[in-house]
């Protein structure tokens, strides 16, 4: 009778051991980008500026993850612009937004997550970012912080990078990272993104583009100059 007892409590914490394992939870967001943005340990540096083709995987195993995706800018304080915001448009698998500045006061220590009033895990230490960003740019003492829900989404595994979603930024300040949040839609928690896997800007963002009235306006200002030049050389013969 002992015998058969010891038998079927082993076969049942054995069973419940399977069910243990069935039961994936999601790991960290990695982000990842069509140029660059290789995981280096740290965080994940790209030249790239604006930044094209970046989204996020989620691990482990190779099932997709659909969920609510938040994405996050994270501005060198000393970089922040007044009334800034930062267009995201998406190519595949994911809708558009403007990511505007959550909170007129800056992210200067502790951890993001409850910087944001939110529980999740990684809860990402302002450590593992703001040295990186001081080494860029002098004088950062912290993050102004860009919010946009780009709502439901499905995430792939890391196996499959640069597929789904793909989406495209304009240009951010150097030092700035972008990271993301999934909320499951089975629940379990909101997923933030590794520390390593946060995509981190390490180039200038290029200088604007005059409008083609401005390139007329100083067309015209240069001819007239010009003009106005050679009459008084023309008065003085």
């Amino acid at each position: 009778m002992k015998k058969k007892l010891l038998v079927t409590t082993v076969l049942v914490l054995a069973a419940g051991g399977i069910s243990c394992w069935a039961q994936v939870v999601p790991d960290p967001l990695h982000g990842y980008c069509s140029v660059g943005c290789i995981d280096n340990g740290t965080n994940s540096p790209t030249l790239q500026n604006p930044i094209t083709g970046f989204g996020f995987t989620v691990s482990p195993g190779s099932t997709p993850v659909p969920g609510d995706l938040v994405v996050d800018v994270l501005v060198p304080d000393n970089k922040q612009t007044a009334g800034a915001s930062y267009h995201i448009t998406g190519t595949v698998g994911i809708g558009s937004g403007t990511a505007t500045l959550f909170s007129p006061t800056d992210w200067t220590s502790g951890n993001l997550a409850t910087y944001l009033g939110i529980s999740a895990s990684p809860d990402n230490p302002i450590g593992a970012f703001l040295p990186s960003t001081q080494a860029l740019v002098p004088g950062a003492t912290g993050f102004s912080v860009y919010q946009v829900d780009l709502g439901s989404t499905t995430l792939l595994s890391s196996s499959t990078p640069n597929v789904s979603p793909l989406m495209n930024i304009v240009a951010i300040p150097k030092g700035s990272y972008i990271v993301g949040f999934l909320t499951p839609a089975a629940g379990g928690g909101i997923i933030a993104t590794a520390n390593s896997g946060a995509i981190f800007e390490t180039s200038d963002a290029p200088p604007p583009v005059p409008e083609p009235s401005s390139i007329i306006l100083l067309g015209s200002v240069t001819v007239g100059i010009a003009t106005l030049l050679k009459k008084r050389v023309q008065g003085r013969v």
